[in-house]
């Protein structure tokens, strides 16, 4: 019987991480596929970029390497998702984050399936951002899964406790910022600041905050289905990049203060600083060479694993079910 369980259990235990490592590979090709399929790095750089007319076509079969992988992943984890889902209902893991979190990871993927399939025109931002959060908050959910399943002991610590409405508030600080990058990539507003102080010089941009930060407004084109940049652009821009300077000066302060604690922490804050520093290479290189795809593509990538370093570190501050004795 304890046998049986202990299998059940690792089972479960597998099919999270594997659930994890797929929609990593998912989330990363997706921003991919978007950025390559706009013209990023494309020639004549940047009247090029924006052909968001050419996006409309849609094929059963994906056209790209990154697309029949894509697709494989994301086939993949639906089924998994679904397994982890079941085994969660059943009561077979009673362990680690319950029934709650494995429906939600579940209610991700049919909302990203769905959104996948019925996408409409990519003019419209809000549809953009929907598809990057939510795979954003699926990867997030999958690792905080995962950890909870690993037991460690953690007694009880008032400078722990304390802690712990920082390292939420530097959650959310983060989410908002990624909000921001999804918001940034989704209106094309990439290419809009040219230098790094500022765009083009021109800080008054940042007053355009109302039409910038519309949800409902569907991106203006020109005869050929090529994205019309302007002030609101220019608005976005400003917004992410004052927006990763507080969240790099935030979370590097964190981290710092988390990594002196207790040893506990200490792994966790040092990868926390590193994708901070590499974060902030990775903007101002794509800055200084154009938008590379390549560049751009890793950003996004080293988000989300800042994103799961600083989830760990408030599972780190949470007691639970894993806990030892």
């Amino acid at each position: 019987m304890v046998t049986n369980s202990k299998s059940t259990a690792n089972l479960y235990s597998l099919l999270i991480n594997l659930a994890l490592l797929l929609t990593f590979a998912a989330v990363v090709l997706s921003a991919y596929m978007r950025l390559d399929s706009v013209g990023l790095s494309c020639e004549p750089w940047p009247e090029c970029y924006g052909q968001i007319s050419l996006v409309h076509e849609r094929s059963v079969v994906p056209k790209t390497w990154a697309g029949v992988i894509h697709r494989i992943a994301a086939s993949l984890l639906g089924f998994i998702v679904l397994g982890i889902a079941y085994m969660a209902l059943r009561g077979r893991a009673t362990q680690g984050a319950g029934v709650f979190i494995p429906l939600l990871v579940f209610g991700l993927t049919v909302f990203l399936s769905v959104l996948g399939y019925n996408t409409p025109s990519p003019d419209l931002p809000i549809v953009t951002l929907g598809n990057l959060l939510g795979g954003m908050a699926m990867l997030a959910l999958l690792w905080w899964m995962s950890q909870r399943l690993v037991p460690f002991e953690m007694g009880v610590n008032h400078a722990f406790t304390t802690m712990k409405p920082w390292v939420l508030l530097g959650l959310v600080i983060l989410v908002i910022q990624i909000m921001f990058g999804a918001w940034t990539s989704a209106n094309f507003a990439a290419p809009a600041c040219t230098n790094l102080l500022g765009c083009n010089g021109d800080w008054t941009a940042i007053a355009n905050l109302s039409d910038g930060f519309d949800i409902s407004r569907r991106l203006s084109v020109d005869d050929q289905g090529r994205v019309i940049a302007g002030n609101i652009q220019l608005t976005i821009h400003m917004v992410h990049r004052i927006g990763a300077f507080i969240t790099f000066i935030y979370l590097a302060v964190l981290a710092i203060k988390m990594s002196g604690l207790n040893e506990r922490f200490y792994n966790t804050s040092i990868s926390i600083l590193v994708f901070l520093v590499l974060q902030v290479l990775l903007g101002v290189t794509s800055v200084l060479t154009e938008l590379p795809l390549s560049v751009v593509t890793v950003h996004n990538a080293v988000a989300a694993l800042l994103l799961l370093a600083v989830v760990n570190l408030l599972h780190l501050l949470t007691p639970g079910s894993t806990q030892s004795a």
